[in-house]
């Protein structure tokens, strides 16, 4: 069990990486690993003391109620008491970190399954890094508790560095190395390539394991590289997704107004952009741990009402272009085949517990084959096209067929689909409900 981090500040600590300082991005990428106490160790000096309360007066720090102590050197022997008060249990250990670095907050997850012994201090490094005794501190280490206050008294008595206390430490501890996949980061940052390296890192961090062909390939590229940008000025994920909200519903202004081939284009164009800006909350809220439940909610709130908005904006758009009543026929069985999905999906959602993580709906659907030996013809073909519901993947169909010219086709395929998506999920959640054993 992790209970402390033990931080060592660093020049460089207070560098703004994607707009949090390196020191707060790493308490934050601790607490999202569990861990709630901190001890922060430094030499002092106004600089440091201000970035110190700079962190402890941030609003993600306060409303996780962390605990953060700091210290200066010179003062580790004076505070020998509340450096006894942090040592919980022999049976715990603390992660030793050193305050210039960046690395992917999924190796914390990794440290947490590591099995320790009593007599263990164990460095983490990059799986095929060089293991020879001068590059043995690689800035991040997992220590027993018991060796809290020990490992600063030798930093204080001696002034050593991290790795030749470790050394001290080793003769009476096995000094073991735990090697991480090469597919995560762990970067000190002491020069501007190294800043450049990490930065590119962190930013990979945003992408989402079920980002399909297109997300993947065109719309997280672009997303990113304006999220960068939009960290810069400060745009909370909540303002963020009211600004795309207005994006697709701009598109939907312009379908809904007919006129011709340009406005439709024009819409299609829109509805696009506001797909590949949609990631943008989301990425914001991953960079710089500003994530929530109602941010969650209010995404998925904006998403939905951008689909309908959007396409009962075309089908009257195609009205008042041809004057023909069937795209008002086509409009309402668009919303009622809606209203049956979004029915559905609520009784489903709250009876499996994934809340506002509808993606999961599309994931169970996809991969119920290959968890289940036995599936009808119907769940495998659903289950290969459950892509189609992904919305880089509707949305970018639907903008090529505008571009094409061949609005009226969008809406019958988008009313046809909703038709079978929304009879095929009722029978879906139908049975998971009888089965709760399935619903995962």
């Amino acid at each position: 069990m992790i209970n402390k981090t033990l931080l060592i500040l660093r020049d460089t600590s207070q560098k703004m990486i994607l707009g949090l300082p390196l020191l707060l991005r790493t308490i934050l990428a601790c607490h999202q690993a569990g861990i709630k106490k901190f001890l922060i160790i430094g030499h002092g000096g106004k600089e440091e003391a201000a970035l110190i309360e700079t962190i402890k007066r941030d609003r993600r720090v306060l409303s996780s109620a962390l605990e953060i102590s700091y210290l200066t050197i010179d003062n580790i022997f004076s505070n020998k008491t509340s450096l006894i008060n942090h040592t919980f249990s022999s049976e715990s250990y603390f992660l030793l970190i050193e305050g210039n670095l960046i690395f992917d907050p999924q190796i914390l997850e990794q440290i947490k399954t590591i099995k320790t012994t009593k007599d263990e201090i164990i460095i983490i490094k990059k799986e095929k890094e060089s293991m020879q005794s001068d590059s043995l501190w690689s800035g991040l280490a997992l220590l027993p508790e018991e060796l809290f206050s020990n490992y600063l008294e030798l930093l204080a008595t001696d002034n050593q560095k991290e790795r030749d206390a470790l050394n001290t430490l080793g003769a009476k501890f096995n000094i073991k190395i735990k090697a991480f996949s090469t597919t995560r980061f762990l970067i000190r940052i002491d020069s501007k390539a190294k800043e450049k390296t990490a930065l590119k890192a962190l930013l990979t961090t945003a992408r989402k394991p079920q980002d399909g062909f297109i997300a993947r390939t065109i719309n997280r590229p672009i997303s990113l590289f304006f999220s960068r940008q939009l960290i810069k000025l400060g745009l909370t994920p909540g303002t963020l997704s009211l600004l795309n909200f207005l994006l697709g519903l701009s598109a939907a202004f312009l379908a809904g107004r007919g006129g011709g081939y340009w406005n439709f284009f024009l819409a299609g164009l829109l509805f696009e952009l506001a797909s590949i800006f949609d990631g943008c909350d989301g990425e914001v809220a991953r960079l710089t741990y500003n994530t929530s439940e109602k941010g969650a909610a209010s995404d998925v709130f904006f998403d939905a009402l951008t689909y309908i908005l959007f396409f009962g904006g075309l089908a009257i758009g195609l009205y008042r272009s041809r004057q023909n009543y069937i795209y008002l026929y086509l409009l309402g069985i668009f919303l009622l085949s809606l209203a049956w999905y979004y029915y559905n999906l609520f009784r489903y959602t709250k009876a499996s517990g994934i809340g506002n993580k509808i993606f999961l709906v599309a994931k169970e659907i996809e991969s119920k084959p290959k968890k289940e030996k036995k599936t009808g013809f119907l769940d495998q073909v659903m289950a290969k096209l459950a892509f189609a519901v992904r919305r880089d993947f509707f949305a970018t169909f639907v903008f090529i067929l505008l571009a094409l010219g061949v609005a009226p086709a969008v809406i019958f395929i988008i009313v046809i689909s909703s038709l079978i998506e929304s009879t095929y999920f009722h029978f879906y959640v139908k049975k998971s409900l009888r089965s709760p054993n399935k619903i995962k």
